[in-house]
């Protein structure tokens, strides 16, 4: 069993590789095309090609090609390793978190959502003293909108991936480039809202530039680059059949990475190699699998 859960886990590691892969080469052209929403919505691709890396292959359920040789001692000493791994990044996500919390109750960081699953808006000591009413209005506005869209959720997620992938380096630039797409996304539904505000709203990013957030789990206002975000802001919503259709390509997208990886990964190795001089026999009543010593 840990012999399949290790090489479960390789295949996974390198379908999400891949699949990052083509989303950075995506991603622009969706943007383009059907906006920054969906274009963040391309992101399911990772999680879905990933997954698909703990389903049988084609080659396993059809029985056909060479299979695997098999990890040997390898095999748990490679689980053992990626555990600690997930161990130590998450002690490192906490720390990190703690450190922004402590930050937050000096009056330091911010504008900024932080909590998953109970959501708050916090704000800086000097918040008042720079921004006007008008900005003020615009900053609370976006955080709450990453409130309602589900972004703190979203972000529990991706750095969960994170520490599941934290021996794939392609895992680390997704989780970066992944956050300034949400921006994106949240700053074209703020806009798509009250389309006569992008002159104030550019003013108050330029202003809040400098306080960045740190914390991996906190949607904030200005952690991401001010250019690119500005410059998007004057481009018009996409209509609603270019909307509908980058919601079908995404999906379309996400499904056949799937695909992709189920019809291209390798079988398994032989259960006579996974416990040699052992053979598999089921019992025709119950579908138990037993195993005698092979003839």
């Amino acid at each position: 069993m840990i012999e399949l859960f290790a090489l479960a886990l390789i295949r996974a590691q390198i379908a999400a590789a891949a699949a990052v892969l083509l989303v950075l080469i995506l991603r622009p052209s969706a943007r383009r095309l059907f906006g920054p929403r969906r274009a963040y919505a391309l992101w399911g691709v990772v999680p879905a090609a990933a997954a698909a890396a703990f389903l049988p292959s084609l080659a396993e359920t059809m029985d056909i090609g060479a299979p695997t040789q098999p990890l040997g001692a390898w095999a748990p000493k490679l689980v053992v390793l990626w555990l600690v791994g997930c161990a130590i990044a998450t002690a490192i996500l906490i720390l990190r978190e703690h450190l922004f919390r402590r930050r937050v109750d000096q009056g330091q960081a911010g504008p900024a959502v932080m909590g998953a699953l109970w959501p708050r808006i916090v704000l800086p000591a000097d918040f008042a003293q720079r921004f006007d009413a008008h900005e003020r209005e615009l900053i609370v506005l976006h955080e709450r909108t990453h409130i309602q869209r589900g972004d703190p959720i979203a972000n529990l997620v991706i750095a969960g991936a994170g520490v599941l992938g934290w021996c794939n380096p392609m895992m680390a630039v997704a989780q970066r480039f992944i956050r300034i797409d949400q921006e994106l996304a949240c700053d074209a539904t703020v806009v798509a809202l009250r389309s006569d505000i992008r002159a104030d709203y550019a003013r108050a990013l330029m202003k809040a530039q400098m306080g960045a957030s740190v914390s991996p789990l906190a949607c904030g206002w200005a952690t991401h680059p001010l250019i690119l975000r500005v410059s998007l802001l004057n481009r018009r919503e996409p209509s609603l059949h270019r909307d509908i259709a980058g919601f079908l390509t995404m999906t379309f997208l996400a499904i056949m990475a799937m695909v992709v990886v189920w019809s291209v990964a390798p079988r398994g190795p032989d259960y006579s190699d996974l416990r040699p001089g052992l053979a598999p026999e089921m019992d025709p009543y119950t579908g138990v699998i037993t195993w005698v010593q092979g003839t």
